[in-house]
């Protein structure tokens, strides 16, 4: 190998051999077409370009340096993890026609997200019932807002919601990742409320109510959330 350019391919090409054999462990299939179904319900014709695996390895300019040598040479001597959530396929659609010409979009989606039938599906039938099933739900979120709006100028109290505070000062807990109170600062992911301390708003969140959120102003210093099933309601203050 005579330069960096050479090094670098040289090496990409083997750890691209070494991503290969792990992505066909998840599925050996390269389809040539899949069907995804955006958040609105329609569905694109994705035409699959390529399959990749992201090692986070690039360079700047038209030559790598001798730095990102030494580091897809470390990448390729280290015990690699492989994890689904790294590999890739590349693919385009169309997204939309202008003055009668396709405006083609590149762009890339998780391989298990192909396979796992959640947002793209290799059957067209198959993504005609998850696009169904999208458009009804987004219809009855629709009906579910206009049928509870409200305007900074509502009145809860009057209108029989019972108002719970301001969320900024309930008390709080934090959880871990697996949804566990804890005081470890080192796991500590979220912080939320318990529903013993708050069992309305706990009972709430727990059936996964719909809520209704009003700003007062740009500002973000008062919020109203309310919830039409529970008539419950509650403020927060948002400002810097």
């Amino acid at each position: 190998m005579k330069n960096n350019l050479e090094k670098w391919n040289y090496y990409l090409e083997l750890l691209n051999e070494k991503a290969s054999a792990f992505m066909d462990t998840i599925n050996p299939l390269v389809p040539s077409i899949f069907y995804k179904v955006e958040l609105n319900g329609k569905i694109n014709d994705c035409t699959v370009l390529n399959r990749h695996y992201s090692f986070g390895l690039y360079f700047n300019g038209k030559k790598p340096t001798n730095k990102d040598i030494e580091k897809i040479e470390a990448v390729f001597n280290s015990e690699i993890v492989f994890t689904p959530k790294m590999a890739y396929f590349d693919y385009s659609y169309v997204w939309g026609i202008y003055e009668g010409k396709e405006s083609i979009s590149k762009t890339a989606i998780h391989v298990k997200d192909v396979f796992e039938n959640r947002i793209a599906f290799l059957s067209f039938a198959e993504a005609e019932i998850k696009a169904k099933e999208i458009i009804e739900k987004n219809a009855e979120e629709k009906l579910f807002k206009e049928t509870h709006k409200k305007d900074a100028n509502y009145k809860y109290t009057e209108n029989g919601y019972k108002f719970l505070g301001w969320q900024n000062g309930w008390k709080h807990v934090y959880f871990d990742a697996d949804g566990n109170v804890t005081d470890d600062k080192t796991k500590q992911k979220t912080f939320g409320y318990l529903t013993a301390d708050y069992p309305e708003y706990g009972k709430c969140r727990e059936q996964k109510h719909r809520t209704i959120e009003v700003s007062h102003n740009q500002r973000g210093s008062e919020n109203t959330v309310s919830c039409p099933i529970c008539m419950i309601y509650w403020k927060y203050d948002c400002s810097d």
